[in-house]
């Protein structure tokens, strides 16, 4: 039975292949509950975030991989992010129906995705790509293939209850086996989407590659966790200017503000809204009842 959310990393021992494997449970239903998503636009949620947390486990930072969408069609937003911490947070808005034929393009009413690899000490870094194909693992192959990248070949599946991925990379190197790459590729090409989600990690990789030499490395533990708090929630009011808080306030009697990834819910009275406009170091909380 496979371990739930965890991602493990392995190597060829005679290739310069490595490879990455990641799924999602417990996490991706904390995610789902609250997303009040289904059909493809929870599947699309679901595959980013799986490729994300492939993709910053390649990367060997301090930091985050964020995967951005925004545009005009029926799923105007999604954003996705992964920690080397191995914490993951996304969300995605949907408003109007997504059908069959529509390609990533159509569904998102855009024709690229952002990229942003942020880490600890150092200015982020974008790339943005075009949004390519009917899925995720289609868009980011041809991201990888036609950018400054190593190759690198995605299979993500995802469902209502768990959301897994697998990754190969080549790795800079000549390998003395010039057809390894298009051997493994083709190997793994054979996993089903079931497979992928409800198979243990050892038994699916003696399947797919019995005659080759794997070293499996330690899993680590995915949780779901979002950075929100009321100090950064003050700190956007700051940003949005006195004026148009309190004339919020006063239509409203609080401001409320409610974090698009967690749902938690923050309320600034007039009291919490004169201290955010009186200090920018920090937000005390008033002796109101929240």
């Amino acid at each position: 039975m496979k371990s739930p959310d965890q991602s493990q990393r392995f190597l060829f021992d005679k290739h310069p292949i490595r490879g990455q494997y990641v799924s999602l449970d417990a996490s991706w239903a904390r995610i789902v509950e609250q997303s009040g998503l289904e059909g493809r636009a929870l599947l699309l949620l679901g595959e980013a975030l799986a490729a994300m947390v492939l993709l910053v486990d390649t990367l060997k930072i301090k930091g985050s991989a964020i995967l951005q969408v925004r545009g005009s069609g029926p799923l105007g937003l999604l954003v996705v992010e992964a920690s080397s911490e191995n914490q993951i947070r996304g969300v995605a808005r949907q408003t109007s129906e997504i059908t069959d034929e529509m390609d990533l393009a159509e569904i998102f009413g855009s024709s690229y995705f952002v990229i942003t690899i942020k880490t600890e000490g150092a200015e982020p870094h974008q790339g943005i790509a075009p949004l390519r194909g009917a899925n995720f693992a289609e868009a980011l192959e041809h991201y990888f293939a036609t950018s400054d990248q190593l190759t690198t070949r995605f299979w993500l599946a995802c469902d209502q209850e768990t959301t897994s991925g697998m990754l190969l990379q080549k790795l800079p190197g000549k390998s003395a086996d010039e057809d390894a790459w298009d051997r493994l590729c083709m190997l793994a090409d054979t996993l089903s989407p079931q497979e992928l989600k409800l198979a243990e990690l050892e038994s699916l990789l003696f399947r797919l590659f019995h005659q080759e030499e794997i070293r499996l490395f330690e899993s680590s533990p995915i949780e779901f966790f979002c950075s929100c708090s009321r100090e950064r929630t003050g700190a956007m009011l700051l940003t949005l200017g006195k004026p148009e808080v309190l004339d919020v306030l006063e239509k409203e009697g609080d401001v409320s503000v409610t974090c698009e990834f967690c749902n938690q819910h923050y309320h600034f009275d007039s009291i919490d809204v004169e201290q955010v406009f009186l200090s920018a170091d920090g937000i005390k909380p008033s002796t109101v009842a929240h």
